[in-house]
């Protein structure tokens, strides 16, 4: 059964995870180049920090990344998503030597031009997470995932994206809060695309949506992430055998079950501590943990800060930063 005809089935309860996911990994977009090029063109870029996206304005190139087996052509209107912290090659002829992108986007010029420009044009960005384990989640996604222009979800990232550099740049009252929903936007329009033109997603969330029986599952924690949740409980939930399930969760997820519980609780905790003035106990037992100390030792091991050091730090200082390009 192919994806789509699997989500066709799937509840709206079930599709709602998706929502609770994005909404708990609090995506930070930021536009970091523009490249208007001309001519025949060649750019080796550096293995980027995040997630990283691009969108072809104007034109056509290839790009290929370090570690697949073939370039791919990407054309105006198309958008393209890097889950990995790889190096990447965009150009007309891959053939040609590169051009260091450190010394393409030097200048202080926005968009970067080669060969005086005129005939391609990208926007490149990236997303940030405010907690490691965020970026755990997108693990079931390929290296490259690619949204062709007559994509349904292409015109509304484009949108977004539009609206995003427009806020980025004017700086106006609100537009933080306004660039945080449109970083969402662009996200779940990706995922979204992923879904429905996937197969088979690699083990992760993303292929349990798909799984009429793990996704009732997933369903069940993320509707109820403090119940004192056992496999037993999240098997029957599923329709399924206690060892069954166990060994079907783990096949399609990618992690044992009571392991996602856990990853789930303690993203939802992360931001619990950065967005509310509850106390760690509060939060501790709103995501199902009894003693301080055992989620505080969880949380630790998860985050690799303490639970009082996130609730003290800005949302910016526990981004991981660095400056990319493209």
């Amino acid at each position: 059964m192919g994806v789509p005809n699997a989500l066709a089935k799937v509840s709206s309860r079930v599709m709602d995870v998706l929502s609770d996911i994005i909404g708990q990994v609090t995506p930070e977009a930021s536009v970091s180049a523009g490249l208007d090029a001309a001519g025949e063109w060649c750019i080796a870029f550096e293995a980027p920090n995040g997630i990283k996206f691009n969108v072809v304005t104007k034109g056509t190139c290839w790009l290929r990344v370090e570690g697949e087996p073939a370039p791919i052509f990407v054309a105006e209107g198309d958008c393209f998503l890097l889950t990995r912290c790889r190096g990447f090659t965009l150009g007309t002829d891959l053939s040609l030597p590169p051009l260091s992108a450190q010394e393409v986007f030097s200048a202080d010029q926005y968009p970067a031009r080669v060969n005086a420009g005129g005939a391609f044009s990208l926007v490149g960005g990236r997303f940030a997470f405010r907690s490691e384990q965020a970026e755990h989640l997108f693990e079931g996604f390929p290296v490259v995932v690619h949204v062709r222009g007559d994509e349904p979800s292409a015109p509304v990232f484009r949108r977004a994206l539009e609206q995003f550099v427009d806020e980025a740049r004017c700086d106006r009252p609100g537009g933080r809060l306004i660039r945080e929903r449109l970083a969402q936007i662009m996200l779940v329009e990706i995922v979204r695309s992923h879904l429905l033109s996937s197969n088979r997603p690699a083990p992760g969330w993303l292929r349990g949506l798909a799984d009429a029986r793990i996704s009732r599952a997933l369903s069940a924690i993320h509707a109820a992430p403090e119940r004192k949740w056992t496999l037993s409980a999240l098997s029957h939930a599923a329709g399924m055998s206690r060892s069954h399930f166990a060994r079907r969760f783990r096949d399609v997820v990618g992690i044992p079950p009571l392991g996602y519980l856990r990853s789930w609780r303690m993203l939802q905790a992360f931001n619990g501590l950065k967005t509310t003035q509850k106390r760690v106990g509060e939060i501790a037992q709103s995501v199902g943990y009894e003693s301080e100390s055992a989620f505080s030792t969880a949380f630790r091991r998860l985050n690799n800060i303490s639970p009082g050091t996130a609730q003290r730090k800005t949302g910016r200082d526990v981004f991981t930063e660095r400056s990319d390009k493209a």
